[in-house]
């Protein structure tokens, strides 16, 4: 089976970001993380998408906590194109034909096709999206890892 993978910028103006849950957990307690963030943020766009806003909310551990981080998710702009569920199953396919199936959850390569998609960077503290990557081949996804 031929797999494709295309990617645009459709309505997204220059380059912009997607964070991972795993560099917004880690905000708090690596000082690489927070300047690499602090640096980003400052420079350019930062969007979200469903995944990614599903998985950094249920991280709350009460109401209050699902209240305030919601309303950071909200501060943030939505990425404007929602993958086709082709591309979502290609990704999928990728890491089965690479051996790498278990390398992403399911919430990362729905967050890896939003990327695609949007022409966007994934700013990342985890390996989960290097996976990815290494499935795709090179210049599909655009991931940047960040060290603690």
């Amino acid at each position: 089976m031929a797999t494709r993978f295309a990617s645009g910028r459709s309505g997204i103006e220059g380059p912009g970001y997607l964070v991972d849950n795993s560099i917004l957990q880690k905000l708090s307690r690596s000082s690489n993380i927070l300047r690499r963030y602090s640096a980003i943020t400052n420079q350019f766009p930062i969007y979200t998408c469903p995944p990614q806003v599903l998985e950094y909310c249920w991280s709350a551990r009460d109401p209050q906590e699902y209240a305030e981080l919601r309303r950071d998710m909200e501060l943030y702009t939505s990425a404007p194109t929602a993958p086709p569920q082709t591309l979502v199953l290609d990704i999928q396919q990728a890491l089965w034909d690479n051996g790498l199936l278990r390398g992403a959850g399911n919430a990362d390569v729905l967050i890896a096709a939003y990327a695609i998609v949007n022409g966007i960077t994934i700013l990342t503290a985890d390996h989960d999206f290097e996976h990815i990557q290494r499935a795709l081949g090179d210049g599909v996804l655009l991931q940047e890892f960040v060290s603690e």
